[in-house]
């Protein structure tokens, strides 16, 4: 009988451990970058796991669009991969305004993009926030983050963009 618990045991283990290596595999290491297409001023927005866990990344002072659009850089931490849902939590408030007139607002949404190729290779998630409060995430292995691959914004490269229809 001790033999047959040592061979469950083991094989309990074994599968915990594929679970586990399988789960990581799923995830990657990113930084964050913000596109913002709204005249909202973005305070601070993080990433959350679907079941509300934070993953530690974040973005700050996300600037409206005719000011260009764009936020802080944060490095670094896992996040789940293309195809998994994160939410998106962020914080609108004017530059002057006290900080409890803020308003918050969340978003379920899938990860598109491609998982870099190499395991152990840094990637860039970019959150894109857009009118109505919607948000968009999109992750780039570095090899792709390139001003001429047409999937990045061209915010980040101080190419001009157009804000509405007619310009």
């Amino acid at each position: 009988m001790t033999r047959m618990a040592r061979v469950f045991t083991a094989i309990m283990l074994s599968m915990l451990a594929a679970c586990a290596a399988g789960q990581r595999m799923h995830y990657v290491d990113a930084s964050a970058w913000s596109a913002n297409y709204t005249e909202d001023y973005i305070q601070d927005f993080w990433i959350q796991t679907a079941d509300g866990k934070d993953t530690g990344l974040a973005g700050v002072q996300v600037q409206e669009f005719s000011r260009g659009g764009k936020g802080g850089r944060q490095c670094c931490s896992l996040i789940p991969g293309v195809g998994q849902t994160i939410k998106v939590v962020w914080r609108v408030g004017g530059h002057q305004e006290d900080e409890s007139t803020w308003k918050t607002y969340s978003r379920d949404v899938e990860v598109k993009g491609a998982m870099p190729t190499q395991p152990q290779s840094h990637s860039y998630l970019i959150v894109r926030f857009f009118p109505d409060h919607e948000v968009e995430v999109e992750l780039f292995p570095s090899a792709d983050l390139r001003p001429e691959n047409p999937r990045v914004d061209k915010l980040f490269s101080g190419q001009r963009v157009m804000g509405h229809i007619g310009e």
